[in-house]
């Protein structure tokens, strides 16, 4: 391959990149309009592809289109029966338009996926709570919350894990006391 070639290619492959970043940036920085206009940007090209239907599930949930978000979820779970983040927003969104038997059915599915024991356990308190006798709308909203705070906590955390490093040899630093090692690879002891 050429020099001339390499450089051709560049354009033509950050450019199927970049719209889904950019969407995914705009969602994670709270500009749901503009995400939700990015992701369809990206399901006109490609009609079945998953990221951008979770994306756009997501978006539409935060914007409180909770029909729309509940429409596009339910194809992100059928392509995907394993996708943990459908299948909490299909909840979460059932559970905020007061649909208790679909949210619970979907919130069922996702602990069925083995999801993080901190978001299993708060999932298992939002259903007890869900089985109660009436939620107002304020507390629909606050479980929501809840579950989005936990599933978003254990996406962190997943993500600081690829970044983690092992720990030395104990015998590197047995007679310094406690010591971690940084991203860079040094040993800081105190």
């Amino acid at each position: 391959m050429t020099r001339l070639s390499i450089l051709l290619a560049v354009p033509l492959l950050t450019g199927c990149a970049a719209p889904y970043g950019k969407a995914r940036t705009a969602l994670a920085e709270g500009r749901y309009e503009e995400a939700t206009s990015r992701f369809e940007e990206i399901l006109a090209r490609d009609q079945d592809r998953l990221d951008a239907l979770v994306g756009l599930g997501k978006a539409r949930y935060k914007l409180g289109a909770f029909d729309d978000a509940i429409a596009v979820l339910a194809r992100a779970a059928a392509q995907a029966p394993k996708s943990e983040t459908a299948r909490l927003y299909l909840g979460l969104s059932h559970l905020q338009k007061g649909e208790d038997g679909p949210a619970e059915e979907h919130l069922k599915a996702l602990l069925g996926l083995a999801p993080h024991p901190r978001l299993a356990a708060q999932t298992n308190r939002a259903l007890e709570v869900m089985r109660s006798d009436h939620l107002s709308k304020d507390v629909r909203a606050f479980i929501a919350a809840s579950l989005e705070d936990e599933a978003d906590w254990a996406r962190e955390l997943r993500r600081a894990a690829q970044y983690a490093y092992p720990p030395p040899p104990f015998y590197w630093y047995r007679p310094f006391g406690s010591c971690f090692t940084t991203r860079s690879g040094r040993l800081v002891c105190y």
